[in-house]
């Protein structure tokens, strides 16, 4: 059984939808193929994103079915929710059950023809405004988290920036991988550590947390320095899981 739910604005996109594993299956344009599988889909001249999530242990497709909501669900409701200035617009999410339990799920949205993720920006130190796209997305995420939006994979290829000539600023960024959301005002903490996965040298640091720092009117020092700890702390702690696990 399917269950199929359809962003009201994109109604005429429904025939992709109704059949979108024929067309999953058919795209050859890869985006990414880890845990998740998500493909870049061309249905009538336009280009859409698709995120084919893994189908979950026996424990977490009950749990989807009849306690919380699955990861697509919660992918197209958090982004409405988020607003299309700041995440590509939801399409729709699908569902499908199997034995009463959830099976395969996805999540559509439209397509964002970005420039950069801000790991490109961080690893590419050629890139010749990398400064100032550093602090651009040190004021997008001050604004983010000003509209009580705290992403908890705030990492490397879940943030795009494209350049723009166009609005108020120079650049245009958008937050994917929604499923993971917090909607509160975060405390201090909450905001210097949600830079931590993005892997920031200390210099590339020092330049995002002294934007941030303006915008809160506080200290620059102690901001970063706290920031830095929060870093080390997460990739320390990833490392170890990493050994455990007999991962290099």
């Amino acid at each position: 059984m399917m269950n199929t739910i359809i962003n009201p604005k994109h109604k005429a996109l429904t025939p992709l939808i109704e059949d979108i594993k024929t067309h999953f299956n058919a795209s050859n344009e890869i985006l990414y193929n880890q845990r998740n599988i998500i493909k870049v889909i061309t249905f009538n001249n336009k280009k859409y994103v698709v995120k084919a999530f893994k189908v979950p242990n026996a424990l977490n497709r009950f749990a989807y079915k009849y306690l919380r909501p699955s990861k697509a669900k919660r992918s197209y409701i958090y982004s409405l929710k988020i607003g299309k200035e700041l995440t590509p617009e939801p399409i729709a999410y699908i569902e499908e059950t199997k034995n009463g339990l959830l099976a395969e799920s996805y999540y559509i949205s439209e397509f964002f023809d970005y420039d950069h993720t801000i790991h490109e920006v961080l690893i590419n130190k050629s890139i010749d405004d990398r400064k100032e796209i550093l602090k651009a997305f040190a004021q997008f995420t001050f604004d983010i988290h000003n509209k009580n939006i705290l992403h908890h994979d705030y990492s490397h290829g879940n943030i795009l920036i494209k350049r723009t000539t166009s609005g108020e600023h120079n650049y245009l960024i958008k937050i994917i991988d929604t499923n993971r959301m917090s909607f509160k005002n975060p405390s201090v903490k909450e905001r210097l550590a949600n830079f931590a996965r993005i892997k920031a040298d200390d210099n590339d640091m020092k330049t995002i947390i002294t934007q941030y720092a303006k915008n809160m009117a506080l200290p620059a020092d102690k901001l970063l320095e706290d920031a830095k700890f929060y870093r080390d702390d997460f990739y320390k702690k990833r490392a170890l899981k990493n050994k455990l696990r007999g991962k290099k």
